[in-house]
């Protein structure tokens, strides 16, 4: 059977590389003409810089500032496809393509696989989160009909949902290991550090542990092997 790919479809791609150069080439012509009106007003900050965007409004001035609208809305526009997940699921593994980097995962190494909210996980056969990453452009159905069309066990929901408990600093319950990990994991959570986050979460897996986020607040539960 052929590949499912899942990730931005053609017309998200489509609506992105068209749509943002024509929101930035928009922006390049009304600053001109919303520096003067924030010049006009009694007090304003920043006047100086304000005037030398108004005088963009002359001769080729607002053509040059629609011209870094566009390439700025190209730039954005090349990040957001660039950057966002795309995951190929093929009878005998998953491919997945984020950015630069790109990694797999072996269909019989492969235990669960759920949606939670906008999150695709994937479970191996000791309860571990081998993916847990956000998935644009695919609807829970989609994402459901593509991992069944190769074979995949997929889940209605967390099968293990049931054990996570809401972790506090210094638990009682975990090893001291887990606890300092799961601390230094909460900075990285308050500072939005994602990829900090996600590599302390593959540091708490190795200790038998695996936890998601409701937010800031981390949930717990230990590894179950199938």
């Amino acid at each position: 059977m052929a590949d499912h790919v899942l990730g931005l479809s053609r017309f998200d791609r489509v609506l992105l590389w068209a749509g943002l150069p024509v929101l930035g080439a928009l922006a390049g012509w009304g600053l001109p003409v919303a520096a003067r009106w924030l010049l006009s007003l009694p007090w304003t900050p920043f006047a100086g810089p304000l005037r030398l965007v108004a005088e963009l409004d002359e001769g080729l001035g607002r053509y040059a500032g629609m011209g870094a609208g566009v390439l700025l809305g190209a730039v954005l526009a090349f990040v957001a496809v660039f950057e966002t997940l795309r995951v190929t699921v093929g009878d005998t593994e998953l491919r997945l393509r984020e950015g630069d980097r790109t990694r797999t995962v072996a269909r019989h190494d492969v235990d669960a696989v759920f949606v939670d909210g906008s999150l695709l996980v994937v479970l191996d056969r000791e309860s571990r989160q081998v993916v847990r990453n956000k998935l644009e452009g695919a609807g829970k159905a989609g994402v459901e009909e593509a991992f069944r069309a190769h074979g995949y066990p997929w889940q209605p929901r967390d099968p293990y949902a049931e054990l996570f408990r809401r972790w506090v600093p210094d638990l009682p319950d975990l090893p001291a290991a887990v606890n300092a990990v799961l601390a230094a994991r909460a900075v990285a959570l308050s500072k939005k550090s994602a990829k900090d986050a996600t590599e302390l979460r593959d540091e708490v897996q190795k200790l038998g542990y695996t936890v998601r986020d409701d937010g800031t607040t981390q949930h717990w539960r230990p590894l179950v092997r199938s």
